[in-house]
């Protein structure tokens, strides 16, 4: 969350079918699709013969019969070892309410059970049956059943596409070819079959990414995947279904959401009193800035607990997801890592929890008072990552005309706190890997809703029930600068102007002088260590200055954790020179010119902290000048000998034989994500 420094202030149904999945189409009459891209989608480059052909392709345009009730089921050769998927589609207008059981067959998982798309890997030949029940666009409770009959194929399968799914119009969507075991994945190749074409964009060598077209109604899209191996070729379809779903008008300030794609999400406790009015209140793209919901029909949390802790049973009440196992997951996170209850003291100053396949980045949004959680941050399983979009491909372009980049990371006894799991890689992650993805998310975004929303204004909200939080929040705290972070400027400010102009650059886009071009890492680390930042983003915005600081404080002070800091050089090609920091500290939250502006907001974000909690943190560890980043992580070690590493920007993600780099492909996506969905949040406000 960020605004800018100095300026006063994110029916009846019909059927078909395709490789290795069923349609089911919802329907009271209509047909056929809307537009989309006139680029042409990717053709393969290698026509090899799959080892395992397909059956024949059924057509996959939606068929419906206009008025009376009907269904058709169409399913071509879905086969074990392959994913296999059943879709649900609206012909004559949204459905709503979905949700997917299994009803014969041998038991599967059905992590996507309340989207309009279910998918799973057979292991058994067999007849796997299925029930939807779902709401039609009159609201009706409706129901359907579907049946995948499941075969062995001839040979055992080389290869496995993922991940059927359904997208609502323009969101991003992301398909990934993989190997089976015992196979190496050497090329893949992509082609569109059906559906309105869109541009399929590179995210890796095996994986594509695309933006879901405008359609008229509910729209099936298929992609095929030729994978080849070293023992052979081999071939799956996936489907896309796109949602038909009416997004905020583009730049228009009447609407929360407008300039946002709203993806769909349910209640994750459908029993909760506020599971009927969650979605309305908080991630709807129909909401408008003078139609926000009042505090009496969703209150803060904190309004719900007078202030005292609130149980985990009270925040999940909350909680809106796009799949279960997302909520399943967040709600095992507070069992196990929040036993101080600073998280659920923090999230009182929301009124939900949104976590979603197709939120990113995360983000606090005052107008609704909730905070919007990026699901990359809370998967475990394989299966869980395999349905989440997959992230864009940030670049540094911002950054390229400069000689100097920062650098951050977060570390525990000497090791990196967060660790890196390849997306090319099936892994299972523990309880303790989501709490170095999500302990300095959460604590960071929930610093943005106290300083809209401290403990302090919960009564004050009680006694108004007729109130809205973008009212409260924006209309009078923000626009009279009541807000935290604009008490900590006002006492404590920021001093260094070249850094703040450098800040434009970096994160605004601003064309970069000649003056700027010539600042060196070294000159950037001595201007930083005379000032009262915890990062170079606190000089591009007043409330990320606020969020990061108390961020660092909790990382250190509750989890034992420790932020690194440093700058290091660009040579002339604009390559990161790792074997070269300038300037870096550990811990620099424990500086003592920096306590003064950290009380002050604490006793406002984290009022049931002491002051005395601050007194404990360590004093600050310089990094040794002329070693590499990676050798700086062990931070009293002797100065090493060796080559300096060169890193390109553009190909950090793809460095894997570096640990270095690949490490810092994460923090730079973290720190990428963090700041481009604030950036939203500042357009908001700043518009309106």
């Amino acid at each position: 969350m960020q605004l800018k420094k100095y300026q006063g202030m994110r029916a009846g149904a019909c059927a078909t079918a395709m490789a290795a999945a069923v349609l089911l189409a919802a329907c009271g009459g209509g047909g056929g699709s809307g537009g989309g891209s006139t680029t042409q989608p990717t053709q393969p480059t290698q026509p090899t013969q799959p080892t395992q052909p397909t059956q024949p392709t059924q057509p996959t345009n939606l068929v419906c019969s206009a008025g009376t009730p009907s269904a058709q089921v169409l399913i071509e050769g879905p086969l074990v070892g392959k994913q296999a998927a059943a879709a649900i589609a609206g012909c004559s207008g949204p459905i709503s309410n979905l949700q997917w059981t299994q009803t014969s067959g041998p038991a599967v998982s059905l992590l996507s059970a309340q989207t309009q798309v279910i998918h799973f890997e057979p292991t058994t030949a067999g007849s796997y049956g299925f029930r939807v029940s779902y709401t039609d666009v009159a609201g009706a409770a409706q129901t359907r059943d579907v049946t995948l009959d499941i075969t062995a194929p001839a040979t055992p399968a080389k290869a496995i596409v993922r991940n059927h799914q359904a997208v609502r119009m323009g969101g991003k969507a992301s398909i990934r070819a993989w190997s089976t075991t015992g196979e190496t994945v050497q090329s893949v190749s992509w082609t569109q079959l059906d559906g309105p074409t869109v541009s399929l964009e590179s995210v890796d060598s095996s994986a594509r990414q695309f933006v879901a077209p405008t359609v008229s109604q509910d729209t099936l899209l298929r992609f095929r995947a030729t994978v080849q191996t070293a023992s052979g070729s081999d071939s799956q379809d996936v489907i896309v279904l796109v949602e038909k779903y009416d997004q905020a008008p583009a730049a228009n300030n009447n609407y929360v959401w407008s300039d946002r794609h709203v993806s769909r999400v349910h209640a994750y406790r459908s029993t909760s009193a506020y599971a009927p009015v969650l979605a309305d209140c908080v991630y709807n793209a129909a909401i408008r800035t003078y139609e926000l919901c009042s505090v009496s029909r969703l209150p803060l949390l904190g309004q719900e607990t007078n202030g005292n802790l609130p149980s985990i049973e009270q925040v999940m009440n909350r909680v809106l997801v796009s799949h279960d196992w997302q909520g399943k997951n967040f709600e095992k996170f507070l069992q196990v890592h929040d036993a101080r209850g600073d998280f659920r003291r923090m999230l009182m100053s929301t009124t939900a929890v949104v976590i979603g396949s197709h939120v990113r980045p995360s983000f606090y949004n005052p107008y609704t008072g909730a905070i919007y959680l990026d699901a990359d941050n809370i998967w475990i399983e394989a299966g869980e990552r395999d349905t989440i979009d997959e992230a864009p491909d940030y670049r540094e372009a911002y950054s390229q005309g400069l000689a100097f980049q920062d650098l951050w990371r977060y570390v525990k006894s000497n090791q990196y706190f967060m660790t890196n799991y390849s997306a090319t890689r099936r892994a299972t992650r523990s309880m303790d890997d989501l709490l170095g993805d999500m302990g300095w998310l959460l604590y960071h975004e929930l610093s943005h809703a106290g300083d809209f929303l401290p403990v302090e204004t919960f009564e004050l909200l009680n006694q108004q029930p007729g109130q809205t939080i973008g009212a409260y929040a924006v209309g009078y705290r923000y626009a009279n600068r009541r807000l935290v972070s604009d008490l900590m400027d006002g006492a404590y400010p920021l001093k260094n102007r070249d850094l703040d102009a450098l800040a434009d650059v970096k994160f605004g886009g601003t064309a970069a002088s000649a003056a700027q071009k010539a600042v060196t890492a070294g000159q950037v680390g001595d201007w930083f260590a005379a000032d009262l930042a915890t990062d170079i983003y606190a000089y591009y915005t007043l409330r990320e200055d606020m969020a990061m600081t108390v961020e660092e404080s909790l990382m250190s002070l509750r989890l034992g954790v420790y932020r690194d800091v440093a700058f290091v050089p660009r040579d002339a090609s604009g390559n990161l020179v790792l074997g070269d920091v300038r300037w870096g500290q550990r811990g620099r939250i424990g500086e003592s010119s920096l306590r003064p502006r950290l009380k002050l907001v604490a006793a406002k974000v984290v009022p049931w902290m002491t002051a005395g909690d601050f007194d404990t943190l360590p004093a600050p560890k310089p990094m040794r000048v002329g070693a590499s980043w990676t050798d700086n992580l062990v931070i009293n070690g002797p100065v090493p000998s060796g080559s300096v590493v060169l890193i390109k920007p553009q190909e950090a993600d793809y460095r894997a034989e570096y640990e270095a780099a690949g490490r810092l492909a994460q923090w730079a996506r973290r720190a990428k994500d963090r700041e481009e969905g604030h950036r939203q949040v500042e357009r908001w406000l700043g518009k309106r």
